[in-house]
């Protein structure tokens, strides 16, 4: 699954803002949020174990409702450009989520490449179009910000 859109933003104002947690969750909601340890409130700048779990985040269905626990665990930070996340949930055998930042004439392409294995095999039928609106969802909901929030010099 893949899903990209244009920002009209600098990518390091962008890389900032999508390396924190809270902005993660401000993606999510209202359908989901996903806990975090205060140490671990941001990616940015931060000297992060690869291959091995950051934390462990209980995914809130609409802000409240615990539906999964997610092992967060990092490949690779490309800083500035982007992050390849290969973690696993109770629900899912693998999760792998990489977003990436690109210069264009119109501000930063962003791209989501997502794939995922359920532990049980029908699933993943249903949950893949619900991935889907989620993360352009996401997409929205980050291109809504970044016009609301205005050019800061």
């Amino acid at each position: 699954l893949t899903i990209q859109s244009t920002i009209n933003e600098e990518r390091t104002r962008l890389w900032d803002h999508i390396t924190q947690m809270e902005n993660v969750n401000h993606e999510l909601m209202p359908f989901l949020s996903m806990t975090y340890p205060p140490d671990k409130a941001t990616l940015n700048n931060q000297v992060v174990p690869f291959q091995t779990t950051l934390f462990v985040s209980v995914i809130l269905l609409f802000g409240f409702l615990p539906i999964d626990l997610h092992f967060l665990a990092l490949d690779k930070i490309v800083l500035g450009e982007g992050f390849y996340e290969n973690s696993s949930t109770l629900l899912q055998k693998f999760w792998k989520h990489n977003r990436t930042l690109t210069d264009v004439n119109e501000g930063t392409l962003v791209k989501d490449e997502v794939t995922f294995q359920p532990r049980l095999p029908l699933l993943g039928y249903l949950l893949l179009p619900i991935v889907k609106l989620i993360f352009e969802h996401r997409h929205r909901r980050l291109a809504k910000f970044f016009q609301s929030s205005g050019k800061k010099d």
